[in-house]
């Protein structure tokens, strides 16, 4: 799943005025949905399509701070799923230059016989800078009881560093971490990391990035982690 703590801001944002009834919740201004194909499908630096290209889309409600979702995409299958389907709820803040979020995601396989299902719950962090290229960190922390296919407790934390350039482009880095039970497990963790820089023309969003991992994400996956990839996405 590939919702970042700065969407869930522009998410949430949509109804942070005067609105407080059920009736201002449901307004048509508080939904948002998207549409995007990248060329590669990669999660926490493991690719999740095989290396292939994937559809996904999504569906999203924001009203004061509150938000959920669903988020969908095509995959390789390792059992007989025919797709992943991402539902997330939460709370994002704002505090002077501070922005904050409380998160959880619920991944499902619709069609799996084995049982892929996992949550994810836990938050983020994230500071903006004053200046040229309006610099901003982030950091945020996930954890599952229970991670992918009933293979014990996992956590995920991941950093984050993002820049405003001339022409309206932006420029992102991040490095994260995947710890993993090691009952299940052998590496136990491995890190991942990668850059993309994005461009929007129009209704559309131009992204081309690098992600990799250690070598230790390199035996989690099988093959090698190093991979550059496209996407292109447009709200609908």
């Amino acid at each position: 799943m590939k919702k970042t703590l700065s969407s869930m801001i522009i998410l949430s944002s949509l109804s942070m005025g005067s609105m407080t009834s059920y009736a201002g919740a449901m307004d048509t201004d508080n939904f948002s949905a998207s549409i995007a194909l990248t060329s590669n499908y990669l999660f926490r630096g493991i690719t999740l399509s095989d290396d292939h290209p994937a559809v996904s889309g999504s569906l999203d409600w924001g009203y004061n701070g509150f938000y959920a979702g669903i988020w969908g995409s095509s995959l390789e299958p390792v059992d007989t799923e025919t797709m992943e389907l991402d539902y997330y709820a939460g709370y994002v803040g704002e505090a002077g230059a501070i922005s904050y979020s409380i998160d959880f995601l619920y991944y499902d396989y619709p069609g799996a016989e084995a049982d892929l299902d996992y949550i994810e719950f836990g938050g983020s962090l994230a500071y903006s800078f004053d200046g040229d290229y309006a610099p901003s960190v982030g950091v945020s922390v996930l954890y599952s009881p229970d991670f992918y296919a009933e293979t014990g407790d996992a956590v995920a934390i991941e950093s984050s560093l993002g820049f405003s350039l001339p022409a309206d482009y932006g420029l992102s880095f991040h490095y994260g971490v995947q710890e993993l039970d090691d009952e299940y497990y052998d590496p136990d963790s491995y890190n991942y990391y990668g850059v993309d820089l994005s461009k929007t023309f129009g209704k559309f969003d131009f992204t081309v990035g690098y992600s990799d991992t250690d070598s230790d994400g390199e035996a989690f996956q099988g093959s090698s982690t190093s991979e550059v990839y496209f996407t292109v996405g447009a709200a609908i």
